[in-house]
């Protein structure tokens, strides 16, 4: 399936394909370069759940968004 960047540098995930991931508004996705290709893969349930519980911590560590997302980043790769 061909696709075009917008004017915007952005692209839009076909409908047959959301369906097919079960993806909708909110949903989200990982975004990775694998062998020259650009990959993007549906975010699964346990790692939503994550974030929602992760709102409700308390921080040990005073990080930016930034840093705490390097760091998942590291750990869910």
């Amino acid at each position: 399936m061909i696709i075009t960047i917008s004017k915007g540098q952005q692209i839009t995930i076909p409908a047959r394909m959301r369906e097919m991931l079960g993806l909708d508004i909110g949903s989200k996705v990982d975004m990775d370069y694998e062998d020259g290709k650009l990959v993007i893969r549906p975010v699964g349930e346990e790692l939503e759940e994550f974030f929602k519980l992760a709102k409700k911590w308390k921080p040990k560590y005073n990080l930016t968004a930034e840093q705490m997302d390097k760091m998942n980043e590291r750990m869910f790769r």
